[in-house]
């Protein structure tokens, strides 16, 4: 019976594996599919500059590739800096500083939130807003730093542990295990280590190589003038006044024109470099010392025969693009047959984008991140998506490679008319893939993922600069004006004066105590030997505990980065399901809309009908009226024809009664006199017939 039971409870689990398994597999597609639906980040850092050798990692090729000035670092970039070496970043409003031996990575950097991973070394932050104190973390081994408020702030990652200094502002620790948060303010720096339990050594301020670095820096930025008529979250805008000034163009706004170009054939996008990057593809990076701003946004016009760079209007926070250009040639044009001298086309070319024209990235997006990175009327205007771009034939516009990895340079012209070789003019839809336009450009510095860069002594940069490689120890320097000042950004202040001994720092590396010379003497010399196998003991020891470590915090990433992928994932889930709801928003309003639209429809039928009615009342009572007044006109007639006659009635009564004594008083008007006899009157005579006076007119009125 037993039995039946163990058999039945193992089938259950093979079942719940095979389950298992299943659900596995059809969830691999769909998470693959959530993060390609993830448009790329809105936001970027710029590397400002850079002071020795640093170093960026490319996940591609597994390499180390050199750090220059205002090259675009993205989300789940790696930067590190050589000995000597010292890098300072730039996103949007915010600066991150980075000391040397030190290496950061750029976990998350995005709209609204901003990680930054310390492995090893040394970080200042200078925030500049409530917002981006809000937004930003820093996170060591022990756990993570979170500013409250605007300041400067530094994290230093420590062998045994963490340290940070608040020389403005207010930060809050949070451990990565589960304990109490550790608070600093202004003026404090605490200690944090976790041997068996939380530790924090807090103390005042004191000042090293790196922190007056950070301070020199931080006051020179704070003298810098802040751009006016773009936002201070567009990364690179806090150069555009020093470089050049504003004008106003009646077709473009306020536009800005460089004034410190000096070469005659200068056009944007010309003098700088392509660098590859995993989130964008290809991004320009340029070689003027403002160059970051005007080639990631807005949009450059040729106006007033110059260059002049249009910003657009004003976002609070600007979408970053890897570079705004079309792009022309592509691979058939560099199938030609080289006649004579003339070297053959080179294979690519690229033009900047004029105002109201459209970037199409290469990378993956959605539409609504096109309507953002663009101007949303530009996008919804057919005119606009399908006209030609402006300076795609023109020559002094266009920059081509003549060669494999040779300079940059203006397409080339030919007749009397300059015109651009035939062909050039081809556009292609979108940039050339990594493989493409790598095969055609100069190769770029690089070394292996374990190796280092040493640099010699006479190389190295000034050494007041207080490097750690020098074995230089924090001491406070009395000296006014060092620090910064409590309450007011970017402002030197006063810390209270402490003394430190002048201990000198541990190495990295300890050397041998006894020295690299062997003792004499059998007994010293096996006391040497036995003191160096220890030693090498030790080393190893440490080096296969420095490998798990590094281990630990390899599955701690990964674990992060999938805990990271699940939060992706959920987020993409709501948003989705916000844009289910608003799609069916928009269809319910859609559908108010017409039926709106058709009871104003039945609306403006009735009133038709209504208007048509009234007018044939009016129309009616016209009739009416017209009729009205031919009845007073008939009416009128008649009144006169009665008066008419009655006058003329009246004139013949008044000329009858002056006929009528007239003839009585005539004598020779004879009347003769009737004879009368007993058989009456005779025969032949006239007999009179006396009547009333007014009888006849009294027949006449009867008459009338």
């Amino acid at each position: 019976m037993s039995t039946s039971n163990d058999s039945k409870l193992v089938l259950s689990r093979r079942h719940w594996r095979a389950l298992a398994l299943t659900l596995l597999v059809a969830m691999a597609p769909m998470a693959k599919a959530l993060e390609a639906d993830r448009d790329p980040p809105t936001r970027a850092g710029r590397v400002v500059d850079v002071i020795g050798d640093a170093w960026l990692f490319d996940h591609d090729s597994r390499e180390w590739t050199r750090l220059v000035r205002n090259q675009t670092v993205g989300e789940g970039d790696r930067v590190r800096t050589d000995e000597r070496g010292r890098v300072s970043l730039r996103v949007g409003s915010t600066t991150v500083w980075v000391d040397e031996r030190s290496d950061l990575e750029l976990s998350q950097l995005d709209e609204g939130q901003t990680l930054l991973q310390l492995d090893r070394g040394d970080v200042a932050l200078r925030l500049r807003s409530a917002e981006n104190a809000a937004e930003t973390r820093l996170r060591t081994r022990e756990g993570t730093a979170q500013p409250e408020r605007e300041g400067l702030y530094r994290v230093e990652q420590l062998d045994r542990g963490s340290k940070v200094y608040v020389f403005q502002g207010r930060l809050r620790f949070e451990w990565a295990r589960a304990s109490a948060p550790v608070v600093a303010g202004t003026g404090e720096q605490v200690e944090l280590w976790w041997p068996d339990g939380p530790r924090a050594e807090r103390g005042p301020l004191y000042s090293d190589g790196f922190g007056d670095w950070v301070l020199a820096e931080n006051r020179d930025e704070g003298a810098r003038p802040v751009a006016r008529y773009v936002s201070p979250e567009m990364t690179g805008a806090e150069d555009l006044d020093r470089y050049g000034r504003w004008e106003t163009a009646p077709d473009y706004g306020t536009v800005w024109i460089p004034t410190t170009v000096v070469a005659t054939d200068w056009a944007p996008y010309r003098y700088g470099h392509w660098a590859w990057s995993r989130v964008w593809g290809w991004t320009w990076v340029d070689d003027a010392p403002w160059g970051f701003a005007p080639f990631h946004y807005g949009r450059w016009v040729n106006w007033g025969g110059r260059w002049c760079w249009a910003p657009g209007t004003y976002v609070q926070r600007p979408v970053y693009a890897p570079a705004l250009v079309g792009w022309v040639g592509g691979s058939a044009v560099s199938v030609n047959i080289t006649v004579g001298n003339r070297p053959p086309p080179p294979r690519y070319g690229w033009y900047p984008l004029a105002p109201r024209e459209v970037f199409v990235p290469a990378y993956h997006h959605s539409p609504r991140y096109v309507s953002r990175i663009n101007d949303p009327r530009d996008v919804r205007d057919p005119v606009t998506v399908q006209k030609p771009h402006r300076y795609r034939e023109v020559p002094s516009a266009v920059t081509v490679l003549p060669a494999p990895g040779a300079a940059l340079q203006p397409m080339p012209v030919r007749g009397p008319d300059r015109k651009g070789e035939p062909g050039w003019a081809r556009p292609l839809p979108m940039a050339p893939g990594r493989n493409d336009l790598a095969s055609v450009l100069p190769q770029v510095p690089t070394r292996p993922v374990d190796g280092g860069v040493q640099r010699p002594r006479d190389r190295d940069r000034d050494a007041a600069m207080g490097w750690r490689s020098d074995t230089q120890v924090p001491v406070r320097h009395d000296q006014p004006g060092r620090g910064v000042e409590a309450g007011r950004p970017g402002v030197p202040f006063a810390t209270p004066q402490v003394q430190v001994p002048t201990q000198p720092a541990r190495p990295l590396v300890e050397p041998p105590r006894g020295g690299d010379v062997q003792p004499a003497g059998p007994q010293r010399r096996d006391d040497w030997q036995r003191e160096q196998a220890q030693r090498a003991a030790q080393q190893r020891d440490m080096q296969q505990q420095q490998q798990r470590e590094q281990q630990q915090r390899d599955m701690e990433q990964q674990q992060r980065q999938r805990e990271q992928q699940q939060r992706d994932m959920q987020q993409q889930q709501r948003q989705r399901e916000q844009q289910q709801r608003d799609m069916e928003q928009q269809q319910r309003q859609r559908e108010q809309q017409q039926r709106d639209m058709e009871q104003q429809q039945r609306q403006r039928e009735q009133q038709q009908r209504d208007m048509e009615q009234q007018q044939r009342q009016r129309e009616q009572q016209q009739r009416d009226m017209q009729q009205q007044q031919q009845q007073r006109e008939q009416q009128q007639r008649e009144q006169q024809q009665r008066e008419q006659q009655q006058r003329e009635q009246q004139q013949r009564e008044q000329q009858q009664r002056r006929d009528v004594p007239q003839r009585r008083d005539d004598p020779r008007v004879q009347i003769p006199q009737p004879q009368r006899g007993n058989d009456g009157p005779q025969r032949g005579v006239p007999v009179r017939q006396d009547r009333p006076r007014d009888g006849g007119h009294n027949e006449r009125q009867q008459e009338r």
